[in-house]
């Protein structure tokens, strides 16, 4: 009977030990609120650190810091509160919504946005997303 109750003692305090661990090495992202944190999508992104999500509010975007979107090569996600419906980046005729170039990977998402009025411009190629 003894001989049990401390084998269970082991595995409990190895059990929890584990879970420690793991707990400690699954970083939770933070949220960054555009305009309520940072007032443009790109001070959002700059602000940001890999796994984090800029979540920006509904509404129209233009101008600097709302066009010609660069991740810088971070792993994060933006993404619109309520969708394309009512998040919309608007390129004005000149950029583009977001500019891939920085050695994003698929953990770099954007979700949830209606991009407009983009112009790549001398390039040629990605008024929305190149």
């Amino acid at each position: 009977m003894e001989r049990n109750k401390n084998h269970l003692k082991r595995y409990l305090v190895c059990f929890f030990a584990l879970t420690l661990i793991l707990c400690s090495t699954v970083a939770l992202g933070d949220t960054i609120h555009v305009p309520a944190d940072q007032p443009t999508i790109q001070d959002g992104i700059d602000a940001a650190s890999n796994g984090d999500t800029v979540l920006v509010a509904a509404d129209t975007y233009t101008g600097d810091g709302n066009k010609n979107l660069d991740f810088g090569g971070k792993a994060i996600t933006v993404r619109s509160e309520n969708g394309p419906e009512t998040c919309i980046i608007d390129c004005e005729g000149s950029g583009r919504g977001f500019h891939f170039h920085s050695g994003e990977n698929p953990n770099s998402v954007v979700d949830g946005f209606k991009i407009i009025n983009g112009n790549p411009g001398y390039l040629g190629s990605g008024g929305g997303i190149c």
